[in-house]
């Protein structure tokens, strides 16, 4: 029994309510109509379908949003990733992007613990740390932001 616990308290902070709660209402899910790049990634793991709509003026993320069908991983991270890139410039989301994936990926050295976040991350994005410990996880939260780096370099 002790060995579940853990394992049952690792799952309710992977799936925290602010996670959920961006799984059930999305931020920013919707059509850009003219957008100044657009990137699409799929998990051909589970499914997952994510593009990513970038709108920028003066280097600068004007607007992004996104579309497609994921778990519930995926589509928070993907209304995470809108709320914290709109307004920032290129580089910025870029470096962002990077600072999600090194929490994430394994090679960081410091990912599968919730704590072992190596660099700070917007508030916002704090709920996808619950992720981290779960390495089979990783592809569905960093899927959005693979499209949006597939979108931003597309305009460099």
């Amino acid at each position: 029994m002790s060995s579940v616990a853990p394992f049952t308290a690792s799952i309710a902070a992977m799936y925290q309510d602010a996670l959920l709660a961006h799984h059930r209402a999305p931020h920013n899910r919707r059509v850009i109509e003219s957008p100044s790049a657009v990137g699409a990634r799929k998990n051909p793991v589970c499914g997952d379908d994510i593009t990513v709509m970038v709108t920028l003026e003066s280097d600068a993320v004007r607007d992004v949003a996104f579309t497609g069908r994921g778990c519930s991983i995926a589509t928070a991270s993907a209304s995470m990733m809108t709320d914290a890139v709109l307004g920032l410039t290129v580089s910025d989301a870029l470096a962002l992007a990077d600072a999600v994936d090194r929490m994430l990926h394994p090679d960081a050295g410091q990912a599968g613990s919730a704590d072992a976040v190596p660099e700070p991350l917007p508030d916002a994005l704090t709920p996808l740390r619950g992720v981290a410990p779960f390495p089979g996880r990783h592809g569905c939260a960093m899927l959005p932001w693979q499209a949006l780096r597939e979108a931003l370099t597309a305009k460099r």
